[in-house]
């Protein structure tokens, strides 16, 4: 992890590095030839910071949440397996249809071979409510294959892989809600999250009350944006736009 995210390198830099030194190579091209793409180095030089990793979240609906908090032993083992089923169905689209490296400023673009995600599942939210979700770093590293054959490393298209992170959750969410609802027998309805936005499809039966109390984080972000749009209409006469309202939201 260390090598890899924290620096850019081959997770075998270590026993690369000794292999050469023993064969008698220069430190400069024992550096190099673990080095994933452009060195961090070059690129804090021209006084830029690098961008190693993305950090996808993917979550469950609420009541999915309230179905697999609440529900005895079988029931979470169908949820959690709908959820690794999903991300994987997720990443495994982003990885096919819509990665890509760059190179020459943008001007080179290629398909990857792979991505390199590390995968870290939590089971609760920051205030410790249930809150199943699992974090996917994604390694801004990947492979194309150079003009003579050889696999070349270089950095992804983090402007196009951010353009289809929705599309991405979509997936993830009908993935997971078709599976479980397939297993348990269930049905959805659809709830209202935003008005005047699309509607979440949430499990039918489940407890709105318990529903709003495990969307802890919304709620806090709902409580301050009711304030900050007031100042918002004092300084501009009007009622913030869905663009302004977003902005106000992060």
């Amino acid at each position: 992890m260390k090598l890899v995210f924290g620096q850019g390198r081959h997770p075998d830099a270590d026993r690369i590095e000794r292999g050469l030194l023993d064969d008698g190579a220069d430190p400069a091209t024992v550096r190099r030839a673990t080095v994933l793409g452009q060195p961090i180095e070059e690129i804090e030089a021209r006084n830029q910071t690098p961008l190693l990793a993305l950090d996808f979240a993917f979550r469950p609906q609420a009541s999915l949440v309230v179905l697999w908090a609440s529900g005895d032993a079988h029931t979470r083992r169908v949820v959690e397996r709908a959820h690794e089923r999903a991300v994987a169905t997720a990443l495994r689209w982003l990885e096919d249809e819509v990665a890509q490296t760059r190179w020459a400023s943008g001007r080179g673009r290629a398909k990857t071979l792979a991505l390199v995600v590390a995968a870290f599942r939590h089971f609760d939210n920051r205030d410790g409510f249930p809150r199943l979700h699992e974090h996917c770093l994604v390694l801004n590293r990947v492979q194309r294959l150079g003009d003579n054959g050889e696999p070349k490393w270089g950095a992804l298209d983090t402007t196009r892989l951010y353009k289809h992170v929705v599309a991405a959750g979509t997936l993830y969410t009908l993935t997971m809600t078709t599976e479980v609802c397939e297993e348990l027998r269930l049905a959805t309805v659809p709830r209202e999250v935003t008005p005047g936005l699309r509607p979440v499809m949430e499990i039918a039966g489940a407890d709105s009350d318990l529903i709003t109390w495990s969307s802890t984080r919304r709620q806090r972000i709902e409580d301050i944006l009711e304030g900050l749009t007031y100042m918002y209409v004092q300084e501009h006469g009007r009622l913030p736009g869905e663009k302004a309202r977003h902005g106000l939201g992060w």
